[in-house]
């Protein structure tokens, strides 16, 4: 389903395309000379199957370059698909295989979810305030200067790699960890607390790094299908030139030789190339005969490994010979069949010796590859460009050699025919003038019809821009309502829950006063009470103290007790 059949949503930037300002302005109509502004994130480019999911769908979809994109859509790639979205002003490139969540677009803000496949990411400027962020299973990352990137992500093996080709970024684990990678750095990260791996990312370039290449270069790219059809290219071999080992044959010729085939040339042990040079596997045509195609390994020269082994084995010196007698013919055959046998054995052990050798010189070649491996890398394409130039030469010499004999040729035969040749090229001369003013009245003619074809590609293409723009402006005015109707929906209800909460505090105020009201009533009984008691209490102490103040008609003396003096028992 096309982009102009179904509903996108998108929000666009409230920036000029700069073609279509130079059309509006240049054209000068007021149909044309309208605001279109660029989608904050579109498919630009697509390869292959494309799928995408809105937020919220869990169907996917196919989906069509110039889609737009909002917060929230996914997108997926196919097996044998890639893919090109311009997100904030970024450029973002899907390998196949690739899952990417668009979190969040907008002018200062780019917000993305990768997990799953490879990305390789362009970003266009860092200002104060702006951000790029890729989130993965493993980590964060956050880029802090313009430049390229790639990120991978490997669900089997649980890592993600990050590599930086130019510029500089941060990575950011689980728990606050960071750290920056610049320029130049590959790195391998597994958990979420950035454990780093020592071993290689990967490959220094692979065909996605060749394709994001072409696609910022603005280069023509193919089709991923028959891409993904096509045949690996193996890297060049330096010693073979880049040219396979072709051995041809029946099927029985590809068997391994007997045990005691010995005469054939020795064979090298097997070269533990590095990752960024290793071969592809050897693979048999499907041919009649049978065609056996191999990548012949990086071996020293054949010289150097037998001079390393024995030195020369001297020459037989020539023996005079006397005249031939019939009594020494055996004794002579004798002798020359002895000294064949003595020169095969001894060519055998030479020939032991320098495999033995050679096998030594492997293994200190293998020894010393790790340590050359990069150097090898760097003198290669050194190597592959000054071959490629003396080839240039060589085949420039050869065509100036061929131009100038067919030149002599030429001359030669034009001094024989130069009288007949002279009216000749005068009627040709007339014949090709009548011919280009024919050609520039074609030319001019299909140059007019281009031009009004454009100029009608043009129109419809504004038109479906303009479309596009009153699609978002449409659902842009549709989302302004619903945020509208949203926050007086809100507004009402924070109404409502602000009058409940003030009846209820008035209501629980007037509790609390009738409870301090009650209170100070019971207090205030209570102290009525207390002073009743008190004036009660008074009153009979008063009472008491008249009474002893009177004298008793009679008072009884009890007798006192030693030490105790009388007291007066009223």
């Amino acid at each position: 389903m096309s982009a102009n059949t179904r509903t996108t949503r998108g929000q666009g930037c409230r920036r000029w395309s700069p073609g279509i300002a130079a059309l509006a302005v240049a054209l000068g109509s007021g149909a044309f000379a309208q605001v279109v502004s660029v989608p904050a994130a579109h498919l630009n480019h697509a390869e292959g199957s494309i799928a995408y999911a809105p937020q919220g769908d869990q169907e996917w979809h196919d989906v069509e370059p110039r889609r737009l994109l909002k917060r929230g859509d996914r997108l997926w790639t196919d097996r044998g698909s890639r893919a090109e979205v311009q997100a904030g002003g970024h450029a973002l490139r899907m390998n196949d295989q690739t899952q990417l969540i668009l979190e969040n677009v907008g002018e200062t803000a780019t917000q993305l979810s990768l997990t799953q496949g490879s990305i390789a990411a362009t970003v266009t400027r860092v200002n104060p305030g702006d951000s790029f962020e890729i989130g993965t299973p493993n980590l964060a990352f956050r880029a802090r200067q313009p430049g390229d990137y790639r990120i991978d992500v490997d669900t089997k093996k649980g890592v993600t790699r990050v590599v930086v080709l130019s510029g500089s970024a941060v990575v950011y684990g689980e728990k606050g960890e960071a750290l920056e990678v610049r320029n130049g750095q590959r790195l391998t990260f597994r958990d979420r607390n950035l454990t780093r791996l020592l071993q290689p990312a990967f490959a220094a370039t692979d065909d996605f790094d060749r394709w994001a290449g072409a696609r910022k270069r603005g280069e023509p790219t193919v089709r991923m299908p028959i891409v993904a059809a096509a045949p690996e290219k193996p890297i060049p071999n330096t010693i073979t030139r880049g040219k396979d080992i072709v051995i041809s044959g029946s099927a029985a010729s590809l068997k391994p030789p007997a045990p005691h085939a010995k005469a054939a040339a020795p064979v090298a042990p097997a070269i533990a190339q590095p990752a960024a040079l290793a071969q592809p596997a050897p693979k048999v045509m499907p041919s009649s005969p049978p065609t056996l195609r191999v990548a012949a390994p990086v071996l020293p020269p054949a010289a150097s490994l037998q001079s390393a082994a024995l030195p020369a084995a001297p020459a037989p010196q020539p023996q005079p010979q006397a005249a031939p007698r019939p009594q020494a013919a055996a004794q002579a055959q004798a002798q020359a069949q002895a000294a064949r046998e003595q020169q095969r054995l001894a060519q055998q052990r030479a020939e032991e010796e320098r495999q033995a050798a050679a096998a030594r010189v492997e293994q200190e070649r293998r020894a010393a590859a790790a340590a050359r491996a990069e150097q090898d890398r760097r003198a290669f394409a050194a190597a592959e460009a000054r071959r490629a130039d003396e080839r240039r030469r060589v085949a420039a010499r050869r065509a100036e050699e061929e131009r100038r004999q067919v030149a002599a040729r030429r001359e030669q035969e034009h001094r024989h025919q130069l009288a007949l040749k002279r009216a000749e090229e005068e009627k040709q001369k007339k014949l090709a003038l009548a011919r280009h003013a024919a050609e520039e009245k074609r030319l001019a003619a299909l140059r007019k019809l281009e031009q009004q074809q454009k100029v009608a590609a043009e129109v419809a293409r504004r038109q479906h821009l303009a479309r596009l723009q009153e699609q978002a402006r449409r659902e842009e005015q549709s989302a302004q309502v619903r945020r509208a109707e949203t926050a007086r929906r809100a507004e009402e209800d924070r109404r409502e829950e602000l009058a409940r909460r003030t009846e209820q505090a008035r209501r629980e105020e007037e509790a609390r006063r009738e409870e301090q009201a009650r209170r100070e009533d019971y207090e205030r009984r209570q102290r009525a009470l207390a002073e009743q008691v008190r004036r009660e209490q008074a009153r009979r102490d008063e009472d008491v103290w008249l009474r002893q103040q009177q004298p008793p008609a009679y008072q009884p003396v009890r007798p006192q007790p030693m030490g105790v003096p009388a007291r007066r028992i009223s």
